[in-house]
């Protein structure tokens, strides 16, 4: 085991660690970030990063501990999403109360459309906010908002407050499809990351999409104030869950001792060795003031205000990294890529009901709303596929390369959700302008959940691996823009399809999804290369390393 601390280390190791080591040295990748000596020599994956002693580190904590904080995570992710998304099924009610005077300048379909920019928005604001105060706090902060704004999207006396709550349920959900991801990777080991981050993509897509399927059911499609009264119980229990079982996550890794040296974990997950406290930058870190009983650690954990150790100033450096990753190319093809699916989604979410309650179909909207449904399985398969793949596929390519594993390793977790997001763009299209079974679009949203699923996983781990020191920059970039662009998509969906027609518009997104996916090819190629020009040249932006895979 000690040999994987000594790719980076720019100090003489003991004999015995430079030995084992002696296979792997001479890989110069092991020394770019995006790059970690992470299975041995024996085939065993190793446990990186290293845990501390602390009960604070997320990594030290019982099994039973993160599964809490998984739950947490989940059940408000599924609680937020749902009631974003619960006016596209309730414009029968809506429309019937607020008619188009009501609404000027403003058209009904705003109320869908408009939690989507301030999803994206919420990347902005959660993810650099997070590097100040913590996660913690984000994460409390957030289930208020959509606790109070789903009691004001109940009681709402006109269409404008209705459009400003639900605005700011997008605002707060924007942190479950940004700011989560981070906090799944405080909570994983690096060959953990693929399944859990899957997990929580697949788990909340399945559920959101299988309760949008029933709100038809509970609504009658015409009484719309009832759903956001009885919304309001579990955005309540979201906002316990997240108090009591979700402690701080945000932690800086300290240096710890080991066989005689001290072992430094970088901000980019590497180990550098140095022989004793007087050489490690920074020196020797006093340790934490143990708890003088239960109530004392259970205070410390359920505090709901803090910051951290960078603070204010390490949030406002954020924003020009976020402009950074915008500019580098290794980046803005996912968000372009993220934003284009998303499109091929929107596409059909916002088209489906249309088609299916007219000729030929006359599908009523109980029936039609089992598209979702149909989605939600495509979502839940995805975990499994996405998830053992990638793991599969990155660990015979690390063996493959002496136990390192590379960011370029999770290139091929975007072959599988390319092809189906293609396919699912082609075969909607098709049956719309043909006039097939209706089984087809239901199959064909089942194929687009899966792909966007597959690609918020591959997406997610990418850019998080391949630029590490500015892991939070970049997962705003993908998440947070991809979902601002596919708010401005939104409006030329209609139009477009009005000029154009199904079969065109969707063989025009499944071109561009070809187009956009098939910049991966020569990233695969020369993708690490690229990476070492471009963090040798910014590599002062990396000064501020409080928003990093590992914060330090």
């Amino acid at each position: 085991m000690p040999s994987i601390y000594t790719t980076t280390s720019s100090h003489k190791p003991s004999a015995s660690v430079s030995s084992s080591s002696s296979s792997i040295s001479r890989h110069v990748s092991a020394d770019l970030s995006g790059s970690v000596y992470l299975i041995d020599s024996n085939g065993r994956m190793l446990n990186l990063p290293i845990p501390s002693n602390s009960p604070r580190d997320p990594l030290n904590w019982g099994i039973f501990k993160r599964a809490r904080a998984f739950f947490a995570m989940i059940f408000y992710a599924i609680v937020g999403l749902t009631v974003v998304q619960a006016p596209s099924l309730l414009l029968q009610g809506l429309a019937k109360e607020f008619r188009p005077q009501d609404t000027a300048p403003f058209e009904i379909v705003h109320l869908i459309s408009a939690p989507t920019f301030f999803m994206g928005l919420g990347a902005f604001i959660w993810i650099p906010l997070s590097v100040a105060i913590g996660r913690r706090p984000v994460f409390l902060l957030c289930t208020v908002i959509t606790l109070l704004t789903t009691l004001w999207a109940g009681v709402a006396s006109s269409f404008y407050q209705l459009l400003v709550a639900v605005s700011f349920l997008g605002l707060a959900e924007g942190m479950s499809t940004s700011l989560v991801l981070h906090m799944v990777i405080d909570l994983t080991f690096i060959h953990q990351r693929p399944l859990f981050i899957a997990m929580m993509w697949s788990v909340v897509g399945f559920f959101n999409l299988t309760i949008m399927s029933f709100i038809p059911q509970m609504t009658t499609g015409i009484y719309w104030r009832p759903f956001y009264y009885l919304w309001t119980i579990p955005s309540a229990f979201s906002a316990l869950f997240a108090f009591f079982f979700f402690p701080e996550t945000y932690y800086m890794r300290p240096a710890v001792a080991f066989n005689g040296h001290v072992l430094v974990q970088s901000s980019t997950e590497k180990i550098r060795i140095y022989e004793d406290w007087e050489e490690v930058p920074g020196g020797k870190l006093l340790p934490e003031t143990p708890s003088i009983s239960r109530w004392d650690g259970f205070t410390r954990e359920v505090r709901f205000w803090g910051t951290t150790r960078g603070g204010w100033r390490a949030m406002l450096s954020c924003y020009p990294q976020i402009l950074l990753c915008f500019l580098n190319p290794l980046i803005f093809w996912v968000t372009v890529l993220q934003a284009i699916v998303f499109a091929s989604m929107l596409s059909i979410g916002e088209t489906y009901t249309m088609v299916l309650s007219a000729p030929p179909y006359n599908l009523p909207m109980k029936t039609t709303a089992f598209v979702n449904l149909a989605g939600g399985f495509g979502a839940l398969l995805a975990l499994p596929l996405t998830a053992l793949s990638i793991s599969w596929v990155s660990k015979r390519l690390a063996m493959g390369n002496h136990g390192v594993k590379d960011a370029e390793h999770y290139l091929p977790a975007f072959i599988l959700p390319i092809t189906t997001g293609i396919a699912s763009s082609v075969l909607y299209g098709l049956t719309l302008h043909f006039h097939l079974s209706a089984f087809l679009v239901y199959f064909s949203y089942f194929l687009n959940s899966f792909a966007f699923i597959g690609l918020a996983t591959a997406s997610a781990l990418w850019v998080t691996e391949a630029f590490p020191r500015w892991a939070a920059a970049a997962l705003v970039n993908v998440f947070g823009l991809g979902y601002m662009a596919s708010f401005a998509i939104s409006f030329a969906i209609r139009p477009w399809v009005e000029n154009q027609g199904y079969l065109a518009v969707n063989l025009e997104i499944a071109g561009a999804i070809l187009l956009v996916g098939g910049v991966a090819i020569p990233v695969a190629f020369w993708g690490k290369k690229f990476r070492g020009v471009l963090e040798g040249r910014w590599s002062h932006w990396g000064v501020w390393e409080a928003g990093a895979l590992r914060p330090r």
